[in-house]
């Protein structure tokens, strides 16, 4: 797990936070994914795009939900029971996001109190919140449009001599 502090040009909106690297669990991913898209579909105005102040490129809304995933726990770590701390596994992706410093700090003191590395806090805070506020019903959704709009497109932009021929109905 490596971290980094040092500013980056033309991303005013990571100041205060630290790039996290670290493994985390591929059914974590797959609902921070799907908690980010549903919130950009709610936000977008139909026919248009992404909602006035939408700008960035970044989807904000993923990024924020490492911040808020990771406060959500924190705000609970204090009052829970008994914690078995994640460890890596190694099929597990590693990704790159960004915390902000405060919560970096508090996962930081959790951490040292328990005496397992930050990086343990933070993943099972998102596996927590992913659990806890991301109903499996949205990703099976998401997975639902996804395949129909693959579906969709590839009947659309496959030249006609590369088309299988579509089952015929009795």
């Amino acid at each position: 797990m490596a971290t980094r502090k040092t500013p980056i040009p033309g991303a005013p909106g990571r100041q205060g936070k630290t790039m996290q690297h670290q493994k985390l669990p591929p059914e974590v991913l797959e609902a921070l994914d799907t908690e980010a898209w549903f919130r950009e579909r709610v936000a977008e105005v139909p026919g248009i795009g992404p909602a006035a102040g939408a700008q960035s490129p970044t989807r904000p809304s993923k990024e924020a939900l490492f911040d808020e995933a990771i406060a959500w726990y924190l705000a609970q770590a204090a009052t829970g029971p008994a914690v078995d701390w994640p460890h890596p596994a190694r099929h597990w992706p590693k990704v790159t996001f960004w915390v902000s410093d405060t919560l970096v700090a508090r996962c930081a003191r959790l951490a040292r109190e328990h005496r397992i590395a930050r990086s343990q806090v933070m993943t099972r805070a998102l596996m927590l919140y992913c659990d806890r506020q991301v109903p499996r019903v949205l990703m099976d959704f998401r997975g639902e449009a996804f395949e129909k709009a693959r579906t969709l497109y590839r009947a659309v932009h496959t030249p006609a001599h590369r088309r299988r021929p579509s089952p015929r109905k009795p």
